[in-house]
């Protein structure tokens, strides 16, 4: 007898996967464009992203063989667009594996700082990396119950650390509008939130933990593995903003530490840690695979490019996590997403294998979503 059914297992891995480093900047950006101004814009891009997954868990069960995206992207509309889908594909997971470097090491360091204050700042970076390093190395992939598991003990962890901290709230500090930025406000969150909500790399991974049987429930999974997450990260960046106002910092929980004590900090640091080493792991395997599947690289050399790759952007000094996320997630997400709308339009007519559910997208709002990504994109190249 299963202690979790297939279809909560599929709906957790979809959840950790999605809620990761980008959850600790989203209060940072949300304290200089405005926490309304940022709980709105999340609202919009959270559905967005379920739309995004929907369709893309769709052509995954149109689809006979399993692909990552450049993969269907190829099988849909030809070489020549995969390769734009395997260079926006492989710019995204480097980003995002370097954003975990980054900020999971900060979070190592200050967990690993109060056993051993005299530790040097890289220490904390180096130990993160070559620990997820080690892991990918040995092919270590976590059951689908431990994940489960993990996953919910994480998203537990987070709305009790979130309820602890809301007493100390201020709705001063929370409603509070910064005057300077005018219009502009609304493109500071813009990267940050969609790089936070981006689960779309581990939809086929999500279709080989789903039964024949709860296949039907895929766009469920989709919907509600958005959703959480987005709800979780309105409840933590409430509680962080509503406490540090305009001195949030980019971690979200070092400048929790003036007003809540170090106990608060430590037990932010250990979430943290642990939100980003999952996602680290499970992304460098995802990387690691495109790699072998789609190149053709030998297993050796897919590993050591996975390792090589975050290594050499960290040390060519790219460790400003908040721009990192924010140039990821409006152009690779925001590229991948229309690939992925627009892969799904184009599957709806191929007529290859009846899907066990469908999700209908009016044209309008497959425009509007189509519209809103690359303006997304176009506002960090001009900015």
């Amino acid at each position: 007898m299963r202690l979790i059914s297939t279809q909560l297992q599929a709906l957790l891995l979809l959840v950790g996967t999605i809620v990761g480093a980008g959850m600790f900047g989203i209060p940072f950006v949300f304290s200089r464009a405005g926490f309304l101004v940022g709980a709105a814009e999340l609202v919009i891009l959270a559905g967005v992203m379920c739309m995004i997954h929907a369709a893309y868990a769709e052509v995954v069960l149109r689809t006979p063989e399993l692909h990552r995206l450049p993969g269907y992207v190829s099988y849909y509309l030809g070489r020549k667009v995969g390769w734009l889908a395997r260079t926006s594909y492989i710019f995204g997971l480097s980003g995002t594996l370097l954003a975990y470097v980054v900020l999971g090491g900060i979070f190592l360091g200050g967990i690993l700082g109060r056993f051993f204050p005299a530790l040097p700042a890289f220490a904390g970076p180096a130990a993160f990396y070559l620990f997820g390093i080690a892991v990918i190395a040995r092919s270590i992939r976590f059951e689908s119950l431990v994940n489960a598991v993990l996953t919910a003990g994480l998203v537990a962890a987070v709305a009790a650390f979130s309820f602890r901290i809301l007493p100390d709230l201020s709705l001063t500090d929370l409603l509070g509008v910064p005057g300077s930025l005018g219009l502009w406000r609304w493109a500071v969150p813009y990267g940050v939130i969609i790089f936070s909500l981006a689960g779309a790399a581990v939809i086929p991974d999500v279709r080989r933990v789903l039964t024949a049987r709860n296949l039907r429930h895929f766009g469920r999974v989709a919907l509600w593995g958005t959703l959480i997450p987005a709800g979780l990260y309105i409840l933590f960046a409430a509680a962080v903003v509503g406490v540090t106002g305009e001195a949030t910092t980019p971690d979200a929980v070092s400048g929790l530490a003036g007003r809540l004590g170090s106990g608060a900090v430590l037990a932010g640091n250990i979430i943290g840690f642990l939100a980003a080493i999952t996602s680290f792991i499970t992304l460098g395997l995802v990387f690691e695979g495109m790699l072998i599947t789609d190149f053709g690289f030998r297993p050796h050399a897919a590993w050591a490019a996975t390792a090589a790759i975050p290594a050499a952007l960290y040390a060519l000094g790219f460790q400003n996590f908040i721009t990192v996320i924010g140039i990821v997630g409006a152009l690779a997400v925001g590229i991948d997403g229309i690939l992925v709308l627009v892969v799904y339009r184009r599957s709806r007519g191929s007529g290859i294998r009846p899907p066990e559910f469908r999700i209908t997208i009016p044209a309008w709002l497959f425009w509007a979503a189509i519209v809103l990504l690359a303006l997304g994109a176009m506002q960090v190249m001009f900015r």
